[in-house]
């Protein structure tokens, strides 16, 4: 078997972990956080809030690494901060500490084992796949997503959230680690083998260019003086900032509906279930359509999602919102993560994104607890979601002047 898929597999397991809680399995215990220590929504999506902002001082540090330095390395390193991040929470006495400790190691994690690093090291394994691999290779949030919760949900009232988290730990200690240890390259060099295309074609592609037709390497001024970053950027931190905030929420949501903290923790894998074939699907779309508009479809989808969960609430409403959610998940890793070396270049891949993340991380960042003060005030997560529908359309806006041509090693254009 191509060695490719060995890395994709890798991506694969730890976003399985780090993604398929922090993102899915989290807001499930907010409740649970809520009541322990005595504070309120606001204070607790300060969470994910504060460790967005973490990341938007690590990842431009971070981002000229992976394409100069190794990704292997930076996900090892975040992986470490991943299990740290579990067991300093599991041990934590205060909601200060909880902050404090969340925000720092799961900014820290986040950022290392997201797409900056690990898509960058499969967009070098795959070109005329690129975004099948990448499709495949996002799957593993989702399939986290189903996973995680029910497991969790299931551990809590017996466990308690301490021991529950330090059984995730583990799990990423004996699944995730090994396996960037033993089955990750940074290059197909590394593993003494050539990029996919080379296997049955010896002359292999042209260099790629960018699309102004420079070389390949560029700066940090190149990748900031263009106008396609900016909107991108800025589309990409509006589309973000309101799905994480909504799903951060939609524990919370549907307990405000009444629902049993199972029938939360299935709806959140309905969602997973549903990412697993909008992945697939803007996977296979990804390397054959316009990139534009695989981004606007998952756009388009995250709106029907607001407008559903605003509409009638109950439990049937909230099902049929966490399908629309979840194919609208599918659009996020593969259409974004092929859209950078379009734009860019692979070999600009990770510095692209580490001057990215911190563009999405300001606009996302106050959009937690945004939702969670709407919520405490009004007791409806209602008004957030309708703020939330004019927050992407202004992206669908942004996508209009955005030319994406694909560089030489993709297969079509957009």
């Amino acid at each position: 078997m191509f060695k490719g898929w060995w890395v994709v597999g890798t991506h694969f397991s730890v976003q399985f972990f780090a993604t398929g809680f922090f993102v899915y399995s989290l807001p499930l215990l907010f409740d649970t956080l809520v009541e322990a220590f005595d504070t309120d929504l606001t204070t607790i999506n300060y969470l994910p809030s504060l460790a967005s902002l973490v990341g938007l001082f690590i990842a431009p540090v971070a981002g000229p690494l992976v394409d100069r330095w190794s990704a292997k390395a930076l996900m090892l390193i975040g992986g470490a901060a991943f299990i740290l991040a579990l067991i300093g929470l599991s041990f934590s006495q205060t909601i200060f500490q909880i902050l404090l400790v969340g925000s720092l190691l799961f900014g820290i994690a986040q950022t290392l084992l997201g797409p900056m690093t690990g898509s960058a090291v499969v967009s070098r394994w795959f070109t005329v796949s690129r975004g099948r691999a990448l499709g495949v290779a996002a799957i593993g949030t989702s399939v986290g997503g189903i996973v995680l919760p029910i497991l969790i949900a299931s551990a809590l009232p017996d466990l308690g959230w301490r021991t529950t988290l330090q059984i995730v730990a583990a799990g990423m200690a004996v699944i995730g680690m090994p396996m960037l240890l033993f089955c990750f390259w940074d290059n197909p060099s590394d593993a003494g083998l050539h990029a996919e295309p080379l296997a049955s074609d010896p002359a292999g592609p042209p260099h790629p260019q960018d699309q102004e037709g420079s070389p390949a390497l560029a700066t940090t001024k190149d990748v900031l003086r263009r106008p396609a970053f900016w909107y991108l950027s800025l589309c990409l931190g509006l589309f973000l900032s309101v799905y994480a905030a909504t799903l951060a929420n939609l524990g919370q949501h549907g307990a405000d509906l009444g629902l049993e903290v199972d029938q939360i923790g299935r709806l959140v894998s309905v969602l997973a279930v549903a990412g697993i074939a909008g992945k697939l699907g803007f996977g296979y779309m990804a390397d054959r359509a316009p990139l534009k508009l695989g981004l606007a479809t998952s756009i388009s989808l995250t709106a029907l999602t607001l407008v559903l969960f605003s509409l009638e609430q109950n439990y049937s409403m909230m099902l049929a919102g966490a399908i629309s959610m979840g194919l609208a998940a599918g659009g996020i890793m593969p259409v974004w993560n092929a859209m950078v070396p379009a734009v860019f270049g692979v070999e600009n891949f990770g510095r692209a994104m580490g001057l990215m993340s911190p563009v999405i991380s300001l606009m996302a960042a106050p959009a937690f607890p945004i939702a969670g003060y709407l919520r405490d005030t009004t007791g409806s997560y209602v008004p957030a979601f309708q703020g939330f529908l004019g927050a992407l359309l202004l992206a669908l806006l942004l996508l209009i002047p955005l030319r994406v041509i694909r560089t030489q090693d993709s297969p079509a254009t957009a």
